[in-house]
């Protein structure tokens, strides 16, 4: 028996999502950490649902996970939102001592 695992973003249908397939996922227990690794790997999967395929083609769902921390597709990590913060530009130097006092004597 064979595993199609579907894994769906936000707003799209599950049987347009991508299609993995699996023979060592065949209970629940197997797919539910399957299912976090998926989300945590990608955060903008929305759904992952796991059927159960036979010989014949028949297929059952066992089982379905909704990511409750789905982020949109596009969307930025929160780390790169923000600009590096720009250095301010060196400031000009001060005159000496002895051309403020040429300029204070007007030459």
């Amino acid at each position: 028996m064979t595993t199609e695992i579907y894994s769906c973003k936000d707003g799209q249908p599950l049987k347009e999502g991508r299609l993995d397939y699996s023979d060592s996922i065949t209970t629940r227990e197997d797919a539910e950490p399957d299912a976090k690794r998926r989300c945590q790997k990608d955060p903008t999967i929305k759904k992952v649902a796991y059927y159960k395929v036979d010989a014949s083609g028949d297929f059952k769902v066992f089982y379905s996970y909704t990511n409750p921390n789905c982020k949109p597709v596009g969307a930025k990590p929160a780390a790169a939102a923000k600009p590096p913060a720009r250095k301010p530009p060196p400031s000009k130097k001060k005159p000496g001592l002895i051309a403020r006092i040429v300029k204070a004597l007007g030459g």
